[in-house]
This record gives structure tokens, sequence and C-alpha cells, in this order.
């Protein structure tokens, strides 16, 4: 037997492993780069997908019945719209334009929530999701029944710009 060709073989074979097993890496690391960085570039595509319950033209906007938050405090969600109408819906935004406390009087305007979300376009027969964050203006700790639409860039003033509304009970913890 020659005790020199059994050590140089485990040697090369050594090596081989070593050099198969950082190659593999090198290529896992590669990997979740190219996916990590095709999910930041298409969060829109994952929105709907992420939500509890996808937006339809039966439930065009998908927000929970009843949304907690604690008074003077932000929070943030996930939020869907399908866009029911004929035509494209340009600069879709939420933006809550009603309150009502228990007794059935209107929160008045500087006290009503805010909502904070980007605008998207929407084409016709189709969803988009959106994060927002409520922001709630010091209303007393009660439950209210609330109205949120989706509007033209926000502006909810007229029937024609404003695509969609629903309502969902917005209850103010102490």
């Amino acid at each position: 037997m020659n005790k020199k060709g059994d050590l140089s073989l485990s040697i090369t074979a050594i090596v081989v492993i070593v050099i198969a097993f950082v190659v593999l890496g090198l290529g896992l690391s590669l990997t979740r780069t190219i996916f990590k960085g095709a999910q930041d570039k298409l969060p829109e595509a994952f929105a709907v997908t992420n939500l509890e319950s996808e937006p339809t033209a039966e439930n065009p906007i998908t927000i929970p019945q009843t949304v907690e938050i604690d008074r003077g405090k932000s929070k943030t969600m996930q939020i869907g719209f399908y866009n029911k109408n004929q035509d494209r819906v340009l600069n879709a935004k939420f933006k809550l334009t009603e309150c009502l406390d228990k007794a059935g009087v209107e929160v008045l305007v500087d006290k009503l929530p805010s909502i904070s979300s980007t605008s998207q376009d929407v084409p016709a027969s189709s969803a988009a999701g959106y994060s927002i964050i409520l922001n709630e203006n010091s209303l007393t700790a009660e439950t209210y029944i609330c109205t949120i639409a989706v509007c033209n860039d926000g502006d909810c003033s007229t029937p024609e710009s404003t695509y969609q509304k629903d309502q969902f009970f917005l209850r103010v913890i102490a």
C-alpha cells in the first residue's frame, strides 16, 4: 500500500467538500438577495394578497368591522379597495368623512380622526391594497360609528370625487 497516495486523496477530498459548501453558501445568499430586492420593488403586487379578506365587488372596502385605538394615539392598518366603477379611478385615497357618537351626535371636524394613506390609480374591476395610519384626535373614550370613503386625492366634497363609502365601529380606549 502507498500511504502517501492515501493521504493525498484524503486532503483532496476535504478541499473539494469545503469548496462545495462555500459555493453552495454563496448561491443561497445570492438567491435570498435577489428575492429580497424583488419584494422591496413590488410591494403593490403583494399588498392585496396580504389582506385578511380581499376586496371584491360585494365588499369593496375591506376594513375590520370594529377598529380599536388608544386615545390620542395612532394605529397602522392594511385595508383594501376594489374599483367596481367602469372607469379607472385616479388618485384613490382613503378619508374618514364622519363619525357619530352613541347618542347619534356628529363629531366635530377638528376632533374627527384622520387617515394618512398614499394615493393610487386603480383600474376598473381591480383591487388595490393600502397601508394606512389612523390618527385619533382626543375623542372621548367610547364607541363611534364612522364612515370611511375612497376619494380622488382625499377630496370627498363632491359625489363625483367620492368613489366608495363604508361604515365601521371605532372604539376609542382610554
